[in-house]
């Protein structure tokens, strides 16, 4: 049996036609496969390049507050009394969190009994101005039937302290 040559070359070309299609369907579908992949890993990436924003914003604030040369928050009671005059309040201690790497988060209750209440909010920028600062968590202001302008404050405070070093008499 003799096979023609120009039976042959057309055949050859169809078959190399026909492997081509078949290999660029295959080529497509694995496309899609990899294109998706690729979306979910972009996906991926860019939830990490968040969570990357907000621990380096985490580590320069903590960075700021390792620098500070006050390791513990002011002291309240010596607060109170330069910013507000004829009242002392009662300072009482809520809660000391334990934190990350030596520090604590310490939780304070103030409460001024029969203060003008206009001095109150030179106290809390006072606590707010200190290094480290005292942050205003919660406040309740009740009115006095006594006065005009007097009332009740209770301040619920909050500050980090570097552990490791006791607070003194003063506070410091």
């Amino acid at each position: 049996m003799k096979l023609n040559k120009g039976l042959i070359l057309p055949a050859s070309a169809l078959l190399v036609f026909l492997a081509g299609i078949v290999a660029s369907v295959n080529a497509l579908r694995q496309n899609a496969i990899t294109r998706a992949r690729i979306s979910a890993k972009l996906e991926t990436l860019a939830q990490l390049a968040a969570l990357k924003q907000t621990h380096d914003r985490h580590q320069r604030s903590r960075q700021t507050f390792e620098h500070l040369t006050n390791a513990a928050p002011a002291d309240l009671a010596s607060l109170a009394g330069a910013t507000v005059s004829n009242a002392t309040p009662e300072i009482r201690e809520r809660e000391a969190r334990n934190l990350v790497a030596g520090w604590t988060l310490r939780q304070a209750e103030v409460v001024f009994n029969e203060v003008d209440l206009s001095k109150v909010s030179g106290f809390l920028q006072a606590a707010e101005n200190q290094r480290p600062p005292w942050k205003l968590v919660e406040c309740t202001l009740l009115s006095s039937r006594k006065a005009d302008g007097l009332g009740r404050a209770v301040l619920i405070l909050e500050a980090l302290e570097k552990t490791g070093r006791r607070r003194t008499e003063d506070g410091r």
